[in-house]
Order: structure tokens, then sequence, then C-alpha cells
């Protein structure tokens, strides 16, 4: 019978697996010359996939017959119906194999080392400088673009300048450093990438969102939310890889772009690989980007390998560069191949030198644009084993320029296989992790350029893209075994279809989209589609491992989904409805239901997928049938029930018993979860594995107790915004796993128990500190570290600049809120300046401070700031005593605030703050407190041969405050402010004005929406700055006492609207200049307590309509006696009683 013959099969097959796998390499490298090879392995491919069905099905159907095996013992002639079909398939498929095996003795390939286990390798990270090399000789070409623009931009209203040339070659990476160029800085700025989809509409509602989005971000205060934006004066637009190539809709983009002047200059530039499309966009000569020299490629290649550390360079350095000759001038492959080549010996270096690859053109392959480039791409990809080649090769499933979250990725190669993920492996996350960073060396993966980008409900994720022309690469691997829809000329069919991206799928079925629906192992879907309610065919794709919605409007998953009996990743957030069928989704190990309020009760089904390892309920409204489901999944290793408010544990309060049963936990998030948390987490500490847990946001928690320190694994524990919190273990310190503990807005928390743990890295608010004869201090625990936020304390304490150096701050791309303070007067290891060098922050910075710094100068990455930081949009010096003149901050493109506290040195803010012509144009922030030796800023300036300062510093200033500067004097006048303008004790920017200024009124005219005046000790009429202020709405008198004399406060009296005197306690009587203020329409007086009457001509103020009178103890007994026209005429009025 044909199951006795089942095990056999099983045995010959294992057998002729293991013999084709000892020459695969030999066939791999002969494939690329050899058609007839080739085709031989695309046979190993498809029987391959059919061979892993095979198993995976009969695998789950073992599993489910289980509880039946005994029968069998008791009686040998027992069958299944599903065994007698399951041998016949592995009949047909052994006879396939065995097929290919007779025809793989025609090669006479040569058997080689065959071991592909796959390990988690511990790859060195490259350093910044490989990362900065991509920009290597690429400075002169964006000074050509800028002057091409300039001289284009003075005859016309719209300039569009392509940039061209082969893939890799740069284009994109040249118009990222325009993009980022002070030259624009004073330019709305627009990013749209285009792709080989052209779909003009979106990419005008992309622009438009993008430049509204900016408008709204540099309201001023006195607009509305909703009003209309302020008019641009210009406009930079970038479209990358464009690939369009119709007359007609090549026509229409620049029609639509002509929308975007109406009176202003727009600078668009277009990348594109094609010469043709370069010339129908231009309105400007296009510009084509010439290759790197091989010399330039060389140098990448040297600083990726570590050339200079390596022994043998001598004789090294020929090979390399004629290795780099073949790099085409293309950076991306320089890259690539330097990866490989820094882990080869010199033989290494021959045989890549001398590989059959580089004459694939010569070949019967078919060939490719940019041969001798993708050659370099191929080598490198032929290099890495093969479960590596399989996670690579899968990302072509998605379309050029698309965004891949990493932990979705790496659940989707597990789910496929591609890494091991068995329930006896726990080291498959850490595969997947490896298989990112070797992906990530190699320049086959890069990370996003979004510097902290977040998914839905803002959970932090990591997204990667992929190189167009490394993209080009996987799709020509994979060949016919993918399909995507949104490519026109797409039209695989075929029975090898495998991986399938829709982005339309309304009312199609999938055999209208393949051939073979069955055969599709990954579907996911594009663009927001929408799918009909049902979907049935789901069904018909039944050995679909991967099935992704995250992209796609679905209200509820079909019935027919339980028929996907191998599905083992899915991705539905935001769906309102579970079939019962859920629950035959037996392998399944995947699951995401995020953000799904429309689902009221889990299906009683759902206790059956029992093989879930993920289960993801963050935000949803779900609790009916959560704990019963729990129950039951104790597989489960990442579980996420974080909410938007703490009210799960009362709707579900027997949620710890459940929790304390999950001990295969590595993840828990109950950020939010509420509830009396105390014996909550004594719960949580008998969860032995359990690796990560957040608790963020429970503001029940005043204690973690004492059992907690059982957790022997815990190596992150997030408290943030657990603001009761008042005590950790007594014994934390020695929880020698634990790594990060995260307190932000843990405000009444005790740290001193923290001491004992050198090991522990606080976040994101970090001490360094130096043990007693340790060689350096705990910040080289900062190494492998990503954080969005980071603040570094006690920089004194950091014991050589090596410590710095091994961070590689630099690369942390996904912080953007930085802090680096040194304790004010102590004297540290290394000197502060030589430390700073070091510690240069990652380009993604968008917030910086700088604390107790105590050196005489700044390094140069601070000094050239706008190159290193051109997305600091906050900016703060504070007690940094020696430095004599500030950093030019000014040609920060994105500068919006900026914040100067104690600098005890700095005696003057000129010209140079600004670094050049055009500076802080986004500048609204400005504050200044205890600066006690400045004396003197230059408020404006002269930018032209007239000598009249027409220029100011701060051209866009909507708040201003100045605090404790006593000695400072503003020249030659005040500042422009549109918002508020508050000065505390600094009396010199109040009297210092002449009597007259006749040039400075007009230039000064624009309207000061509030004066706030705080602890004058000078009298009202030596207040001169007011004759300069002749538009003011709002004057807040504030701890000012010599108010009676006249004063120049008359001189805002026409546009004086409100009045506000508050803690004048000498004040007895309102001074008389208040009587002149005829358009004043509300008038505050507070806490002014010698105050004991209101003057009769308070009644002539025609416009008052909102007196308003509080904690003035000498009026309470004499406003019921007054009355007179003033109370008759106010329409709101307050006073004690």
């Amino acid at each position: 019978m044909l199951q006795w013959r089942f095990s056999e099969d099983l045995e010959q097959m294992r057998e002729t697996l293991v013999s084709i796998e000892a020459v695969l390499q030999d066939a791999e490298r002969r494939s690329i010359e050899n058609t007839s090879v080739r085709l031989w392995l695309e046979r190993i491919t498809r029987a391959s996939y059919d061979i892993s069905d095979l198993f995976d099905e009969f695998e789950l159907d073992t599993a489910k017959k289980s509880g039946l095996r005994k029968y069998k013992v008791l009686n040998p002639l027992l069958t299944f119906a599903s065994e007698v079909g399951m041998a016949g398939k592995m009949k047909k498929v052994r006879k396939k194999l065995e097929d290919i095996s007779k025809q793989r003795q025609e090669f006479s390939f040569t058997a080689g080392n065959s071991c592909y286990e796959q390990k988690v390798i511990d790859e060195r990270e490259t350093s910044w400088e490989a990362i900065e090399a991509n920009i290597l000789g690429r400075d002169q070409e964006k000074q050509k673009v800028i002057t091409h623009l300039t001289e284009a931009s003075s005859s016309s209203e719209l300039i569009i300048l392509p940039i061209y040339g082969i893939g890799g070659i740069g284009k994109t990476t040249l118009a990222q450093l325009l993009f980022n160029d002070t030259h624009f800085k004073d330019y709305e700025k627009t990013w749209v990438y285009v792709s080989q989809t052209f779909d003009l509409k979106k990419i005008g509602d992309s622009i438009r969102s993008q430049l509204q989005n900016n408008n709204q971000s540099h309201l001023t205060d006195i607009q509305e939310p909703n009003a209309d934006p302020p008019a641009l004066n210009k406009i930079l637009i970038v479209l990358d890889d464009l690939w369009e190539n119709d007359d007609f809709k090549v026509d229409d983009l620049k029609n639509s772009l002509k929308m975007f002047c109406d009176g202003r200059r727009v600078n668009v530039i277009v990348t594109t690989r094609d010469a043709g499309i370069a010339r129908k966009i231009q309105t400007s000569e296009a510009y084509k980007i010439e290759p790197l020299s091989s010399d330039v490629c060389w140098t990448i290649i040297q600083h990726i390998v570590g050339f200079e550390d390596n022994a043998d360079k001598a004789r090294l350095e020929d090979i390399g560069k004629e290795i780099a000759i073949k790099c085409q001038g293309v950076a991306l492959a320089a890259r690539a191949l330097g990866y490989m080549l820094r882990s080869r010996n010199f033989d290494g270096w021959i045989s890549v030198n001398d590989n059959g690859m580089w004459n694939i053109s010569k070949t019967g392959y078919e060939p490719l644009p940019y041969d001798n480039v993708l050659a370099s791409l191929k080598l490198s990809y032929t290099s890495i084993l093969p479960y590596l080649r399989l996670c690579f090769a899968y990302c072509a499933i998605f379309p050029k320029g698309h965004k891949m979250a990493k932990d979705d990725l790496i659940y989707q190669w597990a789910a496929l296989g591609f890494i091991k993920s068995s329930n006896e492996d726990s080291m498959w996350p850490q595969r997947g992790e490896s298989s990112i960073k070797q992906l990530l060396g190699m320049s086959f993966l890069q990370h996003s350029k979004s510097t902290l980008s977040y998914g839905q409900h803002g959970k932090n994720v990591t997204l990667f893209t992929m190189h167009d022309l490394v993209h080009d690469l996987a799709r020509s691997i994979i060949r016919d075994e993918v399909l995507d829809t949104t490519i026109k000329c797409n039209n695989t069919r075929g029975s090898n279809c495998r991986y399938v991206s829709l982005a339309d799928c309304t009312t199609k079925p999938l055999n209208s989209f393949v051939t073979y629906p069955d055969k599709i192992r990954a579907l996911r879907f594009l663009g927001s589609v929408k799918i009909g309610r049902d979907a049935a065919g789901f069904s018909t794709a039944k050995y679909m491992r991967v099935l992704d919605l995250g992209e796609c409007s679905i209200q509820k998953l079909p019935s027919s989904i339980g028929q996907l009996k191998l599905l083992r990743y899915l991705n539905a957030p935001g769906i309102k409805g579970l079939p019962e069928s859920i629950g035959e989704l037996e392998d399944l190990k995947y699951l995401d239901l995020s953000a799904c309020p429309g689902i009221a009760k889990l299906p009683n089904s759902f206790q059956k997928l029992k093989s879930l390892v993920h289960l993801d309920l963050s935000y949803c409204s779900v609790v009916d049938g959560i704990s019963e489901a729990l129950f039951s999944l104790t597989k489960l290793r990442y579980l996420n029930l974080s909410r938007k408010e703490e009210w799960i544990y009362r709707c579900v309060p027997q949620l710890p018993e459940v929790i304390g049963k999950l001990i295969e936990l590595r993840y828990l998030n109950l950020s939010n979860c509420g509830g009396p948390v105390g014996s909550f987490v004594d719960v949580i500490s008998t969860l032995s594995n359990l690796e990560h847990l957040d608790l963020s946001n429970n503001t029940a928690i005043y204690t973690i107790p004492d059992s907690f320190c059982s957790l022997s694994k815990l190596h992150t524990l997030d408290l943030t915004g657990c603001y009761n919190l008042e005590r950790l273990p007594k014994n934390v310190g020695g929880m020698d796993t634990l790594k990060f503990l995260i307190v932000k807005d843990c405000w009444q928390l005790d740290m001193s128990n923290l001491q004992s743990n050198n090991y522990l890295i606080p976040l994101p608010k970090f001490v360094v500190h130096a043990a007693g004869g340790e060689q350096s201090s705990n910040l080289v625990l900062l190494k492998d570290v990503s954080t969005p936020e980071l603040e570094l304390s006690r920089l004194e304490n950091v014991k050589s600049v090596e410590e710095a150096r091994t961070i590689k701050l630099r690369e942390k791309q996904s912080t953007v809120k930085l802090t680096l303070g040194w304790t004010e007067g102590r004297k540290g290891f290394v000197e502060d300046m030589e430390l700073l060098r070091e510690l240069v922050p990652p380009s993604s910075l968008e917030q910086f401070e700088l604390r107790g710094y105590n050196d005489v100068i700044f390094p140069t990455w601070l000094m050239d700031i706008a190159m290193y930081l051109p997305n600091l949009v906050s900016v703060s010096l504070k007690d940094v005593s020696q430095c004599s003149s500030l950093p030019p901050l000014g040609q920060l493109p994105n500068l919006a605030s900026l914040k100067l506290v104690a600098m005890s040195s700095i005696t003057k803010i000129d010209r140079g703050f600004c670094g050049g012509a055009k500076a802080f144009i986004r500048l609204g922030q400005v504050s200044m407190f205890r600066m006690e030796s400045l004396e003197e800023w230059t408020t404006a300036y002269s930018d032209g041969e007239g000598g009249v300062a027409d220029e100011f510093m701060f051209p866009n200033l909507k708040n201003l405050k100045i605090d404790r500067c006593q000695k400072l004097r503003l020249i030659p006048r005040p500042p422009r402010v549109e918002g508020t303008w508050h000065i505390t004790e600094s009396d010199g920017v109040l009297s210092q004005w002449g009597e007259s200024s006749p040039h400075t009124v007009s230039s000064t005219s624009s309207s000061l929406r509030c004066l706030f005046i705080e602890s004058s000790m000078v009298p009202v009429d030596q207040w001169k700055l007011l004759r300069h202020l002749p538009v003011v709405k709002e004057l807040i008198i504030k701890y000012c006492n010599d108010l009676n004399s006249s004063s120049d406060i008359v001189g805002v009296s026409c546009s004086l609207r409100e009045l506000t005197l508050l803690g004048c306690d000498s004040m007895q009587s309102l001074p008389q200049w208040l009587g002149h203020l005829t358009t004043l329409k509300e008038l505050r007086i507070r806490s002014c307590r010698s105050l004991n009457n209101l003057p009769e001509w308070l009644g002539d103020l025609v416009s008052l309509k909102d007196l308003n009178i509080y904690d003035c103890g000498g009026m309470c007994l004499c406003w019921k006696a007054y009355n007179n026209s003033l109370i008759l005429k106010v329409k709101h009025l307050e006073l004690p009683y």
C-alpha cells in the first residue's frame, strides 16, 4: 500500500537532496555562463517549493491526527484517506526529484562545501565614514547644479532641472545634498518619490500636503489654525525617480507644476535614468551626473574594508584598484564589493577580481541594464549563505521605493521558512536581526530617509528601503516567481508565481491574476485598496503562508480564511470583524489585530490558535473573550495589549491570572492598561522568560515589588509616564540582565538604588560614571543603543575619547532629541573640546541641547553645524561659560527655536552668529536667560552697499524672551517681533533708546501682539523702547512699582487694546497716563494690594468693555460706592466682593 512506502520515499528524497546540495555552489557559479545549468537550477527551485508545501501539509496533518496515532499501533491496516493522497503526492515529487538528480550527471559538477547551516553572525558594523562615502566627489556637482538654478531663476518663475544618469550613479544622493543645502534654506521644500507607477494626482496631492504641513507648522501666534497659510515666495520640489516617457503625461506634469507658481519662484529637481525623459521635462538644460572616478570608488572600498589596518595592504592595493575600476563609477557597487572584500584574504580578493561574473554581458544571460554594476551586486549576492539569498530575493515582492518595516519583514521571512522558527528554536529573532544587519552592510537594504518613523498608533517602527538598482537585482533573481500589479508591463501568469502584490482586487478573484493561485505563498495589498466583503478568492491559495492586509481597507475577514491551513502570518489591522473560522488557522504564528475598535468579542474558536507566538491587540476596544483565548495561547512570545486609556483591567479582572500562564512570553506590553497593578506585577514576576516589559503610562503604579527581581532574563523595562511611581525594588541594581530602564516622566522615582549595576542603561537620561579601577566609564554601554531621545549627563566622567568613538553616536539615526551635559565647574578626564569633537550627533537630530561645556572653542562639526545637522529645529546652549563667541547657527535651514542660557563669556551677538546672508529664516522662538556679560546685540545689519541696516537678524521672530540680561543693549533698533516680547530684569533693553530714530519706526512697524515687562527697576518715564514700538496690542506690566510718572506709553495709545497690571504692590491709584489709552478694550488689575480707588476719569475710556479687578485688597470696601458711567457701559465687570 502507498502509505507503507511513505518512510522509504522520505529517506530517498533526503539522500537525493543532500547529493544535489553538494554541487549547488559549482552549479550556481556555472549558471552565469551556461543557460542549461541555469534552467536546471530553476527546476530545482520549483521542486523545492513543491517539497516544502508537501512537508508543511504533512506536518500539519500529522499534528491534527496525533491524538489518533494509538489506533494505528493497535491496527496497522487502519488508514486515512488523506494519508493515501499524501503518499501519492510524495511519489510524484520523488519522481520529479530523481529526474533532476539524473540530469545533474550530465553537467559533471564538482562537489563542494554544502554546509549551509544558519548561524547568528556577529557582524562588525561599518563606520560612519563608510556611510559618508556615498557623497564623496559630489560637492562640485552640487555647486554646478545650484549655479544652473540660480542663473535660470532670473528669467522664469518655474525652473525644471533634471538630473539624469545610470542607475546607482548617485542621482538621488545628489538631489538629497541639494535639498539640504543652505542655499535653499528659505525655500518651502517638498520631496516626492515618483517611481515607475506614474500617478499625476498622487504627485500633486503629495506636494500640496507637504506645503500645507510646512505652513501650518510655521503659523504665527496671531494666526488662527484654520487661516489661509501665508504666501510662499520660493518653493523647491524634488521629483525623485521619474520613469514616465509619454509626451502627453509629461506635459500634464509640467502644467500641474506651473500651478504652484502664482507669482512665486518654483525650482523643480527631477531625477531620472533616461536622457529622453530629461529632455522632455526640462525647462533648463538637464544635468548629466558623471560616474565617480575609480580613485573615489577605491576610497569607498578602503573605508569599508578598513584597508589601512590590513597587514597585507601592500599586496592588496593593486588588486583593489582593479576591482574599483569595475565599479564603473557607481558608489553602490563600491559599497557592496567593499562589504564582501573585508572578510577575505589575498586569494579571496584575487577570486573576486577574476570572477566570471564580470563577463555576464557577454554570455547567454538575458542582458540587463548597466551589466558591470549589476555584476558587482550579483557577485556580492552569490557570496552570502543560501538562506540570506532567499531573504533578500523575497524583498522583490515590495514595489520600488516601498518602506519595509523591520519586524514585519523578519516575521514574514520566518513564516516562509527562510529563517527557522520552530518552537524548540528561540534563536530565529536573532537570525532575523543578523540577516538585516548583513543586508544593510552590503547596501542591499538602506535605512529609510525618514529620520524617525511611526506606524499605526505611534508605534516606533524601523523602516528600510531598497535602492532601485538593488531592487532590479532582486527581481532578476526571483524572475517570474513574483507578481506586482503596480508595474504595467508585468504579465506574469505562469505556474511559477509564488509572491503576489496586488493594487486592485475589489472584485477580481486571484485566478484573474495568476494561473495557479494555489502556488501563492505570500500575498499582500498595496495602496489602500478596498476588498469586497467576502474576498472569497483567498481560499484558492491553499499553500499561502503570508497574508498582509495592512495597506488595504477591509471590513471583515471572510469565512473562507479558515481554508488557508498553512497560513502563518496574518496582518489585518483595523478590521471590524472576525469570523468563527479564524480558529481553523492552526498553524498561524503571527497575528496583528491592532486598532480594531469594531471587534466587540473574540470568537470562541480563537482559543484554537495554539501555535500563535505573536499577538498584537493594541488599541483595540475588544474585551470579551480575551481571557478565555489567552488561557489557551501558551506558546505566545509576544503580546501587546496596550490601550489609549486605562480601562482594560476593570473589564477583564482575571487578566493577571491569565498573564501568569503565559510562561513563554518574551515581550509584554501593558501600556495604559490601568488597575491595581501592584499585585499584577507580582504575577508578571513569574514570567521567567520575559525579556521586554512595557508598563508605561500606568499612573496607578506606586511601587514595583521586590519579587520583580526574579525576572532573570529581563533586559528592557519601560516605565515612561508612571508619574506616581516612587520606588523600584531594593535589588534592582543587582539584576545583571537588565540593560535598559526607561523612566521618562517618572517624577517621583527614587533612583538611588541603581548605582550598584554597572551595566544598567537608564533611558532617556543616562548618567556617565567611572567606577574606581575601571579602564573606561559606562558610556561604552551605549554602543548598540538606539533610542529616539537621549540625555547624556556628567560627561566629565568619560575617561578617554576612544569611549566616545565606540558608541558611534553619529550612526544612531533613530535619535531625534539629544542632550550633552557636563557638570558645571567639574574637571574631567578628557578636555571638553576633545570629547565633544568625537560626539558628533546623527544627521536625523531635531532637538539639541549642550549644557555645561567648559572650553573656549567649539569643535568643527558645531562650527559647521548646518552641514552636519540640517534637520535641527531646536537648539539650546546652557552654562557654556568659557566660549566668547557663538557657533554660526543662522544657516540651519529648519531652526525654529533657540535658547541661550548663562553663557557668561559672551559679550556680543553680531553678524558672525548668522554664518552668512539670509540667516535664521525659520526662527520663531528666541530666549536669552542670565547672559550676565552680554552687552550688545546687533539686531539688524546691512546686506547691501548703502550702509542702511535693513536686514533683521531674526526676520520671522514670533516670540522673544530676554531675562536677567542687565547689561544688554540692542543696536541699531529693536528686533521685529510679531507675537510676545517678554522682558524681565533687563532694564537696559527698556531705557537705552535715544529721543528719536527716524528710520526705525517704519522698519519696526510690524504689529507686536504683546509686550510683557517684568521686574523693571527704572520708572516708566525711562521706558524709551515704547517710542520705537508704535503698534502694540497688549501690554502686561508685572512687579513694576514706579508707574505714576509721565510715560511714553502714550506713544502706543492709538494701538493698545489690552492692559494688565500685575503684582504692582506700591501702586495706590491708577497712573494718569492710563486715561489717554482711548483704544483700550480690556483692563485687568490683579494682586495690586495697595490700590484703594478707581479714578473718575476711568469712565472716559470710551472703548473699555472688560474690567477685571482681582486680589486688590484696598478695593474691597469702596467698589460698591463707585457708581458712574463706567459701571453702566462695560460689558464684563469683575470686582472683588
